[in-house]
């Protein structure tokens, strides 16, 4: 499950990237100002860390993961599901990390079949690009 992704992302970015920490929670928004976003003061997201897009600049990760027999997927193709749980992941946490976190975010999305999102594709490759320098 989402636990799990979760576990081994922190885990791969804790080789290459600094200041990873799973389940980063958010600062709550202490002004009467809603910040739009979906997620609440102590949320919980996926992974933070610090390096991977460039050596100075913060991200968020946001885990989702679907199972492509669920009935919200049924008669949809992969690829438009994947899009879809990515834009509703980017809609739930992405401005509200963005405005209170001060950092970038990425959706994480996984099928619990084994696939992955767009971004997740993204991310891993990074991520192995990152190990395979250190190697060197």
């Amino acid at each position: 499950g989402r636990g799990g992704v979760r576990g081994a992302d922190a885990a791969f970015l804790g080789g290459v990237c600094r200041g990873v920490e799973a389940e980063p929670g958010l600062i709550p928004v202490a002004s009467s100002r809603t910040v739009s976003g979906g997620v609440e003061g102590g949320a919980r997201l996926g992974v933070s860390a610090r390096g991977l897009w460039g050596p100075f600049r913060g991200t968020v990760f946001g885990v989702r993961v679907f199972h492509p027999g669920a009935d919200s997927c049924r008669d949809r193709d992969v690829k438009s599901v994947y899009n879809r749980r990515e834009n509703v992941k980017r809609r739930e946490c992405g401005r509200r990390v963005i405005q209170v976190g001060g950092c970038g975010f990425a959706p994480l999305v996984c099928s619990a079949l084994g696939g992955v999102a767009p971004q997740a594709h993204a991310f891993h490759r990074r991520v192995a690009e990152l190990v395979a320098e250190r190697a060197d």
